[in-house]
């Protein structure tokens, strides 16, 4: 393979987002890619219906796209935004520029719409094309638009895939492949995928420039790959997209006229194995307070459970912490509170001193607290990362190794359910951590947030939070073991799943805690 490689740009003929465009300026720039031309798809034939469906769908979507984080760039101005510096060629893809295209020895073809045929179009490079695709062989039967089957059907998961289709081979090849929660609206759902485009078709597009490109798994090719999907649904999709956003109105009505939803805390005195949902105990929460993701530790002979006390009026939290014993569960005092809003109290214990890693993300950072004086005096240790999206952070030593278990959002989004990544230190105070060579390890959001660990023994339970359409915690938990861990392997299998109706009116659980001794768990009425 040549050391430059030289790309082309599928696009539709319809509006451009600016994340794209950002794709095609970082190809520009980079000394390793020729940006060769830019490939117009053709345009659809104009209809009355057509005409009519569109009408009518832009008229639904106006009330959603207050709130768009997409910029839309029109193709009339879409070159000026291009930022290359030579001339590009640009070419509408038909039958008399085929043969034009196939004589500029293209390498890859890089297709942007995940709506795009490029069956034919594979052929003519060296290499093959990719595809970012969203389409889910196993929910979508007809022509409507990505990211929306999804929302209609109110799955909970939204599934993305970077294709590889290679030229004269009818075999398609998955090179990346995530899941994102579903959202409860076309245009956020189909942004929340969007806005990570450009992070995995340029990670993908790495690989190809360093020959280190990974086949993850056969694409079984179905009719919804061979053809155009259209920019919008048919009528009868229409129509019901409006009853199933009236029906999210209604709901969300009925939840303000019922009151605001509450986490809660229980304990159970015992093994985790042997937890008993029905026959435990709940800590009362302050008025106008909730509480959640629990922790408990033992010092100096008594039990003491952290958590994130959240005061509703200031819409903030502040790390709380409760003395346990079998009598009663007290409450002693505020152990840390910043001017951010923090939570998840994970702690840990390092060279004879406990430390506490709770939730900053509001701060956009991962950081330390050295226990001062325990349970209610901490100092900043140390700020482990900055301008990041994270949130629920664990560390925990195993194979001579610490290591930092987080939910992070590459490109710092308001998702941070669906990867979990995986860093490495040989010291959490003073070592470096490095990145997981597989990260995210997992890319799920049905299973990928972390909701608490048990370390037992020679044995590390982590804690996945399932979440599902509608309600965040709604699906309950997890605990799976770690069968491997390594800066090259990740495994784990689950032991245990935990539905959240373990209570009558339970709207959800997603945290789940043990040091042996006490259990801690949180649930959402």
């Amino acid at each position: 393979m040549s050391d430059i490689l030289k790309v082309s740009f599928i696009l539709p003929h319809e509006d451009c987002s600016k994340n794209l465009v950002d794709l095609i300026n970082w190809c520009a720039k980079n000394q390793k890619i020729d940006l060769v031309c830019l490939i117009w798809l053709p345009r659809k034939t104009s209809s009355l219906k057509r005409f009519l469906k569109n009408s009518l769908w832009q008229l639904i979507l106006c009330p959603e796209r207050y709130r768009s984080k997409l910029n839309l760039i029109k193709k009339e101005t879409l070159l000026s935004y291009i930022k290359c510096d030579e001339q590009l060629l640009v070419y509408e893809y038909n039958n008399c520029n085929k043969e034009i295209i196939n004589k500029l020895d293209i390498d890859l073809h890089i297709a942007l719409d995940p709506n795009a045929n490029i069956i034919s179009l594979k052929n003519h490079s060296r290499l093959g094309a990719i595809v970012f695709n969203n389409k889910n062989p196993l929910l979508i039967n007809n022509n409507n638009p990505s990211f929306f089957d999804e929302v209609l059907s109110q799955k909970n998961i939204t599934q993305f895939s970077i294709l590889l289709l290679q030229p004269n081979n009818n075999k398609t090849f998955v090179i990346e492949e995530g899941a994102f929660p579903t959202h409860g609206y076309f245009t956020a759902n189909r942004e929340n995928v969007l806005l990570r485009q450009n992070f995995y078709m340029q990670k993908s597009i790495e690989r190809i420039l360093e020959n280190k490109i990974i086949i993850k798994r056969e694409h079984i090719t179905t009719d919804t790959d061979t053809h155009n999907l259209d920019q919008f649904p048919s009528l009868t999709d229409q129509c019901r997209y409006c009853f199933h956003l009236t029906g999210l109105l209604l709901r969300r009505l009925a939840a303000l006229i019922a009151g605001e939803q509450s986490w809660n805390v229980g304990l159970h005195f015992g093994d985790w194995k042997s937890v008993d949902f029905q026959k435990t105990i709940l800590i009362q929460n302050p008025k106008q307070h909730f509480l959640a993701d629990p922790f408990v530790i033992d010092h100096d002979d008594k039990s003491y459970c952290f958590v994130e006390d959240y005061d509703m009026k200031k819409s903030k939290g502040v790390i709380s912490v409760y003395e346990i014993s079998e009598e009663k569960v007290s409450k002693i005092g505020v152990a840390l509170e910043e001017k951010f809003h923090l939570s998840f109290p994970y702690l840990f214990k390092c060279d004879s001193k406990i430390y506490m890693l709770p939730e900053s993300c509001c701060n956009k950072d991962i950081r330390i607290y050295e226990s001062v004086e325990f349970p209610l005096k901490w100092k900043l240790a140390r700020v482990i990362a900055s301008d990041v999206s994270a949130v629920d952070s664990m560390i925990f030593q195993q194979n001579n190794l610490w290591w930092l278990f987080s939910n992070i959002n590459p490109i710092n989004g308001r998702d941070t359910c669906s990867e979990l990544s995986i860093f490495y230190a040989d010291h959490p105070i003073a070592g470096e951590w490095l990145p997981h060579s597989k990260n995210p390890v997992i890319f799920n959001p049905l299973s990928a947030r972390n909701g608490g660990i048990i370390i037992e023994n020679n044995a590390i339970y982590r804690v996945g939070q399932k979440q599902i359409f509608g309600t965040y915690g709604g699906g309950g938990f997890s605990i799976n073991q770690i069968i491997e861990l390594d800066p090259n392997n990740y495994r784990e299998d689950p032991v245990l799943i935990v539905n959240p109706d373990f209570f009558k009116g339970n709207k959800g659980a997603h945290h789940f805690h043990s040091n042996g001794n006490i259990s801690a768990f949180d649930f959402l009425t």
